[in-house]
């Protein structure tokens, strides 16, 4: 019976909606397919064999505390409120009706912001774009702190990365920069601005490419980074985009990043799904499964293996450590999402005595 009962089924399910095919011949053919489609059994929740259980069980093993603790933590003086609600319907609430999508450096008016949503929306990218008319700015930020269910939390990446290290380390505030959190807009912009690797473009198309991004942290660190004739710190970059996370650190600094680019990119789905733990229904793989890590000389082509979930390669003094993300499905918080990955890694990080 165990040999039939797949094939018995499938034929009982295609007599059954070839009846529903005479006795309604006019029936649309896109109501037939979705009966034959609910009628399909659904695909496995994803589970410890899923290439998302072998990457989370994978992290878990790599994630150790580095053998050098932090005992005092430099954070800027930023804060702000950070109001929370679906951006659709503050639109609607707004007035503002659905339409062409177009990018905007600087807004000006309710149309701008509309056109800039919809933009970015369309690319299931984040944007930060600041707004010029202080009136305007006061009416839609009244609207939406009203708006029915809206959520208030501490914003402002000082704020939310001291409240993360408030737990474990001293508060002071510093001059120096040794490190860099960011993502892909803002690390385009920094190439933009000085006419660095792939600044023709004018957004990322998608996905940003993970050889162009690993061009643009080459760059940084080898042309504004720590060198023995330039008064700079900078050593360490963690950048960051939706599916998947890189850290490039000039040698000889820092250790223990294997880890840290691990563990910034498991708290970027614990905390978008507020879990304490991954929860592999919730999340999705969608890094890409194979890329080239540079395109400014011959890169090496790499093809991602869930059981080995961090990949590290080198150029010219830059180690560089690739994970992917586990993206959350159905987000419940993104808000200082960015700040909380670039803490946890930086949490895990183990910086070298000459700091």
């Amino acid at each position: 019976m165990a040999l039939w009962r797949g094939p018995a089924c499938a034929g009982l399910l295609a007599l059954a909606v070839g009846c529903v095919f005479l006795v309604e011949p006019q029936l649309p053919r896109s109501a037939l397919r979705a009966l034959w489609s609910s009628l399909q059994p659904g695909p496995p929740e994803p589970g410890p064999g899923s290439p998302e259980g072998r990457l989370a069980a994978a992290w878990d093993a790599l994630i150790v505390r580095p053998a050098r603790r932090w005992r005092r933590v430099a954070v800027g003086v930023n804060a702000c409120v950070d109001v929370v609600l679906s951006g659709v319907k503050l639109l609607q609430a707004l007035g503002l009706n659905p339409g062409d999508g177009k990018d905007h450096s600087i807004l000006h008016s309710r149309n701008d912001l509309k056109e800039a949503f919809t933009h970015f929306m369309g690319k299931g990218a984040a944007a930060e774009r600041f707004f010029s008319d202080k009136e305007t700015f006061h009416d839609v930020a009244q609207v939406a702190s009203k708006f029915p269910g809206a959520q208030h939390y501490v914003g402002g990446n000082a704020a939310l990365i001291g409240q993360k290290f408030a737990a474990n380390s001293d508060l002071k505030v510093f001059h120096a920069v040794t490190s860099l959190g960011l993502n892909e807009q803002e690390l385009l912009f920094l190439s933009q601005s000085a006419a660095g690797p792939h600044s023709s473009l004018s957004s990322w198309n998608g996905v940003p490419d993970v050889g162009m991004v690993s061009d643009i942290l080459f760059w940084i660190l080898k042309e504004h980074g720590k060198s023995k004739s330039r008064a700079s710190d900078l050593t360490r970059i963690h950048f960051h985009t939706l599916v998947y996370h890189i850290l490039a650190t000039v040698d000889g600094h820092w250790a223990n990043q294997l880890a840290a680019v691990a563990a910034g990119a498991r708290v970027a789905g614990t905390q978008a799904c507020a879990t304490e733990t991954i929860d592999t229904s919730r999340v999705s793989l969608r890094a890409p499964h194979e890329f080239l890590t540079s395109h400014s000389e011959a890169g090496s082509r790499v093809i991602f293996n869930p059981d080995e979930p961090v990949t590290e390669w080198h150029r010219e003094g830059v180690s560089f450590h690739f994970t992917p993300v586990l993206v959350c499905k159905d987000p419940v918080r993104t808000v200082g999402l960015g700040d909380a990955i670039s803490t946890e890694g930086l949490f895990y990080s183990e910086v070298h005595p000459h700091y």
